[in-house]
């Protein structure tokens, strides 16, 4: 059964993914972050993609639990991110390799929105039961 709210959700993540693959694109190319950590990014970017286009493409059935993956694996990312640097701050003061400060504002923002979208994304997903069990 497909929720009234997962189509909404889908373009959101859509376009989420979107601005997600710019500002990372832009982060890496202009301060140099390692390959590894750009992938994992792309690999988050690229869930996104998948579970916002099945869940525009298939109508009808849903494919909430594509978007929960996705979410899941942005939330992990994204705290992850946002408190190793907020341990740096912690021990140093400052984060030590030439990162903007506004990094970690943006980091804490978008931790946010990977947490809302999460729980948004495992009320979509919930089991139900049909009559026919």
């Amino acid at each position: 059964m497909r929720s009234s709210i997962e189509t909404p959700f889908a373009v959101f993540t859509l376009t989420t993914a979107l601005v997600h693959f710019a500002g990372e694109t832009y982060y890496h190319v202009t301060l140099g972050q390692p390959l590894p950590s750009y992938i994992v990014d792309l690999i988050s970017i690229g869930l996104m993609l998948i579970g916002a286009t099945a869940s525009l493409r298939y109508r009808a059935g849903s494919a909430a639990g594509w978007l929960a993956a996705a979410w899941g694996f942005a939330l992990c990312l994204n705290y992850r991110s946002f408190f190793w640097r907020w341990q740096e701050l912690q021990a140093e003061g400052a984060i030590t390799n030439g990162e903007p400060d506004a990094v970690i504002k943006i980091l804490g923002v978008t931790l946010t929105i990977a947490a809302l979208s999460f729980a948004i994304s495992m009320v979509i997903a919930r089991p139900t039961r049909s009559d026919n069990a």
